[in-house]
């Protein structure tokens, strides 16, 4: 899949400028072969991205391009941190009234960022924000009010996340926008329904609570018998795959259902520091010439391995029969090599889909696919999406319902 960059546009004025950045997303779409719902949502996305830096930014001028594939795109902005006091002014009291930091919103998060006079590098991301009011917003008036402007968002809605960044005085914007199969009918809806949160650390983890707290959520969707079966079979290998896991960390686990779909999300953070790395690091080097058990157990490696650095995963693989399969990059989508913000992204259908492109005369590639038919969760599941960045994992299950 080849890696497309955009040409990079200058704008001070974006009404003037608009038809140019449109043209510039169009090119773009063609070039890396987007098609319907998924290249409707990308020139939305880009201009509802442009419109709102430029609610911020006013008339100061911006770099924007547009890189990355048909699997995940990333729009930049980049612009000197050069806001006038009377701008900052205003920006800060539409965003916010100043009482608290919650009260901002997300249109005032993003006005902190740009606003601030960072003596350093500074980091904001959607991701981050959203697990900070996940926590907070259960007894917390004013995370519920941010939680509810997030909703009405939709550069929140339509992004798979957003990264502000301040380097003394450059700003860089980056959004992410995943058009993974699986995510098409989840990731741009609202859920009809979403059960509350169960939050687990791997220092504390009471497994047979946590079953029940999962199972009480997953019961909480009225599905149907049996796809309440397989949900809680989903999260219970997801659990089990938690609990086999060596880093310390701490996630929250939550239930989507849709029309036609149902998801397990997970979101967690790791505590790693240059110790914890290093162990970490020799473990992945003691276990290099071991068989990886299952499905699961190639996720967990994928995540503790993602944690170290991309050249890791790169190299994980696995021997059956008399020859090797490469299940870190054979899954492996919209990362880029020697780019160190990229973090890893990997699926079940991008290693599927690599496997039966592989089966053909090679007898290392169907044994990996027998364990596959073997896996509960790639039996199961649509798709199962990882993602982790710095210290921190995403996991998507997507779950097609039967009835």
């Amino acid at each position: 899949m080849r890696y497309v960059q955009s040409e990079h546009i200058k704008i001070a004025n974006l009404e003037t400028k608009m038809d140019t950045a449109q043209e510039l997303i169009e090119n773009y779409i063609f070039d890396v072969g987007l098609k319907g719902k998924g290249a409707l949502r990308l020139k939305l996305l880009s201009e509802e991205v442009l419109r709102l830096a430029k609610s911020i930014m006013g008339y100061g001028l911006m770099e924007f391009w547009v890189e990355g594939n048909s699997r995940v795109s990333y729009i930049y902005l980049t612009a000197d941190n050069h806001i006038d006091k009377s701008k900052q002014e205003e920006l800060i009291s539409v965003s916010t009234t100043g009482e608290n930091s919650m009260e901002q919103g997300f249109f005032g998060k993003l006005v902190s960022m740009f606003t601030m006079e960072a003596p350093g590098a500074e980091k904001w991301s959607l991701k981050d924000y959203e697990e900070e009011l996940r926590h907070k917003k259960e007894e917390d008036k004013y995370s519920q009010e941010a939680w509810a402007d997030l909703e009405r968002s939709l550069v929140a809605k339509l992004a798979d996340d957003i990264e502000v960044g301040i380097n003394k005085d450059k700003i860089e914007m980056k959004v992410t926008k995943d058009f993974s199969e699986a995510l098409s009918a989840i990731g741009s809806r609202k859920p009809q329904t979403q059960t509350e949160y169960t939050f687990i650390e791997s220092t504390k983890l009471d497994e047979a609570k946590t079953l029940e707290k999962g199972d009480d959520l997953i019961e909480s969707l009225q599905l149907s018998p049996k796809d309440t079966l397989h949900m809680k079979l989903l999260f219970e290998e997801t659990l089990g795959m938690l609990k086999s896991m060596t880093m310390d960390y701490h996630a929250e686990v939550w239930f989507e259902k849709y029309k036609e779909e149902c998801a397990l999300r997970l979101t967690g953070k790791t505590e790693m520091d240059a110790s914890k790395k290093d162990s970490l690091l020799k473990i992945a080097t003691d276990k290099e010439n071991t068989s990886v058990h299952g499905f699961m157990g190639k996720v967990s490696d994928i995540i503790e391995n993602s944690l170290l650095n991309y050249s890791e995963v790169m190299s994980l693989q696995q021997k059956y029969g008399g020859g090797y399969v490469n299940y870190g990059t054979m899954g492996m989508y919209g990362s880029v090599e020697g780019m160190a913000d990229s973090g890893i992204m990997w699926s079940l259908y991008e290693y599927k889909d690599a496997l039966t492109d592989a089966l053909d005369g090679n007898d290392s590639a169907k044994e990996a696919w027998d364990e596959l038919e073997k896996s509960i969760v790639a039996s199961l599941a649509k798709d199962v999406l990882v993602g982790v960045k710095g210290d921190r994992i995403d996991i998507t299950i997507v779950y097609d319902l039967n009835s």
